[in-house]
């Protein structure tokens, strides 16, 4: 995931500058459609898979489970691709207004049954340690892809249509690519007996991974209902550079996960959650004021002067995506209790919120509404994950932090963009953002650490130096 998201940023400027601002905004519509349909038909059977892989000690035991779930994963696939595609005029006509969205839609399609294989032989590589083909299927597929769209962009008449094409045929090489990779697991299944329990484990999963994928489509698809497609591809240009932030926190999420887990159960764990939710919360407050801080020339420079209104939503879908963050360090009660099903409802709560607040604010506020609705609707569902997550597994959260660090951001953003940015200048936001990082991080060493944790820290950083 971190590296197809660093890929996605290297052909940004690529893609970006050879496009018009309407056109980037469909294709980012479409690229996000694709990865919608991907996420509902594979309906967590990855998960599946992994769960009952590892259940099994019996070398072919394991083979049914994996060759059973890729025969459901392909007959559902299959099936709703045929489907779409024959209702595919009437499909497109809501996906999008723009002009060759039938095509496009189409496109897409034809893309969705070898993207599945890829995610499928992706996963089966890495539960199996098979590092130089992992490599291959995940490094090697996001530098095709970026290698494709580059030939494009320098080779031939760039369009939206043309990247398109780019992605499914990248998407059928390493398709193939990857099921020949995995061929050595793959046996004729032995009936489907497998598939109540695979379908089972997968329901509450699939519905949490569909509604996750449902919002970035709700996201798209509202903005371009309420503002247009120019709008769209300014939208998409400010989440684009708003998704470096999400860079740093990937990697913080890959190693959280199994270490709160491994944790959970010493005496001093509240500790050290708390202690590492301080310092994240701090990090990612920063890092979000430290990125609007350069967002204007950043743009700029990525994707052209005819993307800088772009900027007004980098702030609010960084906000939103380090309130996010912070709450998937708090709602691991969730996790810990293994009541997952409990994630669905700060999901519905999070739909419900976008589709209220872009009905609200984008026909007040315009691009920026649009941002502001994500922000506004990602912190009920944060608030929500969270009470859900003590309810079902109580831990001593020190909470005052969190919201101190969080509401000071959002202020300083506010009066960066309200009054310094539109009254002084773009170049007035950086000084205010340096001047509230410093002073978070004074206010958090000399208040919010205690003592013992001070200690703590000292002594870890002297052991690095050694």
């Amino acid at each position: 995931m971190a590296v197809s998201r660093a890929f996605s940023l290297i052909t940004f400027p690529l893609v970006a500058r050879h496009l018009s601002v309407a056109e980037y905004g469909t294709l980012d519509l479409f690229l996000v459609l694709a990865g919608f349909l991907v996420t509902t038909l594979i309906f967590g059977q990855d998960s599946a898979v992994g769960r009952f892989f590892y259940e099994y000690e019996d070398l072919e035991q394991r083979k049914q489970v994996i060759s059973q779930s890729l025969v459901i994963q392909a007959v559902v696939c299959l099936g709703a691709v045929v489907i779409l595609f024959l209702l595919s005029g009437r499909v497109a006509a809501l996906v999008s207004t723009a002009d060759g969205s039938t095509r496009y839609f189409n496109i897409v399609l034809a893309q969705v049954p070898f993207t599945l294989a890829v995610n499928f032989a992706q996963n089966l590589l890495k539960w199996t340690f098979s590092r130089r083909a992992f490599l291959i299927m995940s490094i090697g597929y996001s530098a095709a892809q970026a290698s494709g769209l580059a030939i494009a962009v320098f080779l031939f008449d760039v369009s939206t249509e043309t990247v398109l094409v780019v992605n499914l045929i990248t998407n059928m090489l390493f398709g193939v690519l990857g099921l020949f990779m995995v061929r050595t697991w793959l046996v004729r299944p032995r009936s489907l007996y497998l598939a109540r329990d695979l379908l089972r484990f997968a329901l509450p999963i699939g519905i949490i991974c569909m509604l996750g994928a449902a919002v970035p489509m709700l996201e798209r698809q509202s903005v371009e209902k309420l503002l247009g497609v120019e709008g769209l591809g300014l939208y998409a240009a400010g989440s684009k550079l708003a998704m470096l932030l999400t860079l740093v926190i990937g990697s913080f999420q890959t190693a959280w996960a199994p270490f709160s887990t491994a944790i959970h159960r010493e005496q001093d764990a509240a500790q050290t959650y708390n202690l590492v939710l301080g310092f994240f919360s701090l990090l990612v407050c920063v890092l979000t004021m430290m990125l609007d801080s350069v967002a204007t020339p950043l743009l700029t420079l990525l994707a052209s002067q005819r993307y800088a209104g772009a900027t007004v939503v980098v702030f609010p879908l960084a906000m939103a995506t380090a309130v996010q963050s912070i709450s998937w360090v708090t709602e691991i009660g969730i996790g810990l209790s293994k009541r997952t099903s409990r994630s669905v409802y700060p999901h519905l709560i999070y739909i419900a919120a976008i589709a209220g607040a872009m009905l609200l604010l984008v026909p007040l506020l315009g691009l920026a509404g649009a941002a502001l609705s994500m922000m506004v609707a990602q912190i009920l569902r944060s608030v929500t994950a969270s009470w859900l997550a003590q309810r079902v597994y109580p831990l001593p959260w020190i909470y005052d932090w969190v919201v101190k660090v969080v509401a000071c951001t959002f202020i300083t953003g506010l009066v960066a963009h309200g009054i310094l940015a539109r009254w002084i200048g773009s170049w007035s936001v950086a000084p205010l953002y340096l001047l509230a990082s410093t002073a978070l991080c004074v206010y958090f060493w000399r208040r919010q650490l205690s003592s013992s944790a001070k200690m703590r820290i000292a002594s870890m950083l002297s052991r690095a130096d050694k």
